[in-house]
């Protein structure tokens, strides 16, 4: 598996990741805190990462990969 071939749960995950970071910066409360760092957890923990040879590498791909700003839209 290459560096920029994700599997659609770990780009899911990082659309999570920055939904709950947006939510978390709105309203610092425990619930929110905590539910960021739920999602930095299994982001980090998951399997995919494994497979890579330069995880700094594919992690800034896969972050530029699920921005909500240049995400592409399904086609139609």
């Amino acid at each position: 598996m290459s560096d920029t071939d994700f599997p659609a749960d770990l780009l899911e995950l990082q659309r999570r990741w920055y939904t709950a970071e947006a939510d978390r910066a709105a309203d610092p409360n425990e619930e929110k805190r905590s539910a960021f760092t739920a999602v930095g957890t299994e982001l980090y923990a998951h399997p995919y990462w494994a497979s890579v040879k330069n995880r700094h590498q594919a992690d800034m791909k896969l972050k530029q990969a699920a921005r909500p700003d240049t995400a592409q839209e399904p086609a139609a």
